[in-house]
């Protein structure tokens, strides 16, 4: 939850230099491998959002992550460029709901050129859905528990003695309260 006292990050701390801009078919043909040469900055920053549950502070972490895919796609693009084109066409123009299936051929020709050139094969089958352990370079992040019991105590007890109290707050007190009784 947001209030006035949520410290924001500033624009140059959002700011990244360049952002990944790829359409959709460019993107299913390329992101196996470059999740592939960007393996160690994508579960750091999956790691560390999951652990904060705060985006603001994976920032740095999605930075890392942002550089990494420009330059994976900038070395892609110099060494196999027209088999990418090909493949993400392939993609595009084959069926309505973009599947991978009916361009087998191209994406075989880009396998080939990606591993040739960037020594990066493609993941088997799978590869993405099983856990793999990941020891991070960060501190483990320690999560802040809320006494509210405390909290609410320390409340009622700053309350002057005439304070006028719910007549029916002993029954939110009460275990197995009936809803419609109250």
């Amino acid at each position: 939850m947001l209030t006035k006292s949520t410290p924001m990050p500033s624009d140059e701390e959002l700011t990244v230099p360049h952002e990944i801009t790829l359409s959709t078919p460019y993107f299913k043909a390329v992101i196996p491998y470059m999740h592939k040469a960007c393996e160690k900055e994508v579960k750091d920053f999956m790691l560390r959002r999951q652990e904060t549950e705060d985006p603001r502070l994976s920032l740095k972490e999605g930075r890392a992550l942002t550089a990494c895919g420009i330059q994976f796609l900038q070395s892609l693009k110099k060494v196999c460029s027209e088999r990418v084109d090909r493949y993400a066409d392939c993609i595009d123009h084959s069926t309505a709901k973009l599947y991978v299936t009916p361009c087998r051929e191209q994406q075989r020709h880009l396998d080939v050129c990606v591993e040739e050139n960037l020594n990066i094969a493609r993941p088997k089958m799978g590869y993405f859905s099983k856990l793999h352990v990941h020891n991070a370079h960060f501190p483990k992040h320690v999560h802040y528990t809320r006494d509210y019991k405390a909290e609410a105590a320390k409340v009622l007890a700053e309350l002057p003695d005439d304070y006028h109290l719910r007549e029916d707050s002993r029954a939110y007190e009460r275990q197995g309260y009936n809803f419609f009784d109250i």
